[in-house]
């Protein structure tokens, strides 16, 4: 992609650089993960192209299934509300697998993308 040059005020140009591709793919990853997180709190579906609809906190799940660290996160989270423990801990937990799951859901589905599929969200029925 060409290099833009925009007209300024004063009457020179400026050049903004075509992106590179982490700077895209960081783009992406930003947005996608605004629209994942407006998916869980609307708690909306996930469509992906060639896959059955799956509601958003299902997704969230599934992007953690063989990913070992969230999964040891999610094992903290269980075994410190078995023990007990205060709910701040528990929560603490339990937002640290959060926090890894929705980061392996938006990687994955930016991924999707990047292959060409279609990813959308909408309402479940």
């Amino acid at each position: 992609m060409a290099n833009l040059a925009y007209a300024t005020p004063c009457g020179t140009a400026t050049i903004i650089p075509a992106r590179t591709q982490a700077q895209r793919r960081m783009a992406a990853l930003r947005e996608m993960d605004a629209d994942v997180h407006a998916a869980l709190v609307r708690d909306m579906t996930v469509l992906r192209q060639y896959e059955p609809g799956q509601r958003a906190a299902e997704a969230l799940y599934t992007a953690t299934i063989g990913q070992q660290n969230a999964e040891t996160a999610f094992a903290m989270a269980v075994a410190s509300s078995v023990r007990g423990d205060d709910l701040a801990v528990v929560g603490a937990h339990f937002r640290q697998w959060v926090l890894l799951a929705q980061g392996h859901l938006v990687s994955d589905l930016v991924d999707l993308c990047d292959d060409g599929q279609r990813v959308t969200f909408g309402r479940r029925k």
